[in-house]
């Protein structure tokens, strides 16, 4: 593959394709690398499902290091569903403002009137339940339930598409459907025997 990022087999000491016969191997190393590798975001240094959920809406389609400038920010006039519900639409696209793509400040406002009128207030802590909220789609689902709920859920992206295939040894375009879908499988089965299947995910996005 030609848009691989970092090398995982060197950073996790591991020969490639021995992801596809030891999966808890290769979660114990995951998890036990990015401790020391993890990036300091603040989305990280104070944990709950609501900043998870705005993070994540917000990476989408935007550079980190903008995320990072503005989030403190947003999170301080929003800091929580039912405040951004009330608050109303247009002032979440106001303070969305230097993101782009303002679709998504829309769906986020749309999002926290869901939680709070359906879910009393509190994100859900199912994935089929966050699939449900607007702007929620198969991986931002799986990044909240496995970062901010530690259930076993997978998520796929490019970095982890990049991670995966050259742990199993995929020489493959990254948007090659099999290839997808194959990744898909593998961080299924990665996470259900992660000890922390939010460390296991957030360990493949960043090594990505």
């Amino acid at each position: 593959m030609s848009d691989l990022g970092p090398n995982p087999e060197t950073e996790l000491g591991v020969t490639a394709g021995v992801a596809r016969t030891e999966p808890a191997g290769i979660a114990a190393r995951l998890e036990s690398w990015f401790p020391e590798h993890r990036r300091d975001l603040p989305w990280r240094r104070i944990r709950s499902p609501w900043r998870t959920l705005v993070s994540e809406l917000m990476l989408q389609q935007t550079q980190v290091s903008r995320v990072e400038e503005r989030f403190e920010a947003f999170m301080a006039r929003f800091p929580d569903p039912v405040a951004m519900a009330t608050a109303g639409e247009d002032a979440v696209v106001a303070a969305w403002e230097g993101l782009g793509y303002y679709r998504r400040a829309r769906l986020l406002h749309a999002a926290a009137v869901a939680i709070r009128d359906e879910h009393g207030g509190e994100v859900p802590d199912t994935v089929p339940a966050l699939l449900k909220l607007p702007g929620v789609g198969r991986y931002t689902a799986g990044s909240i339930a496995s970062i901010a709920f530690d259930l076993p859920a997978p998520i796929v992206d490019g970095n982890v598409i990049r991670v995966i295939a050259r742990l199993d040894a995929i020489d493959a375009a990254s948007d090659d459907p099999a290839l997808i879908e194959h990744c898909w499988t593998r961080a299924e089965g990665l996470a259900v025997v992660a000890g922390s299947p939010g460390v296991l995910n957030e360990s493949l996005m960043e090594l990505g």
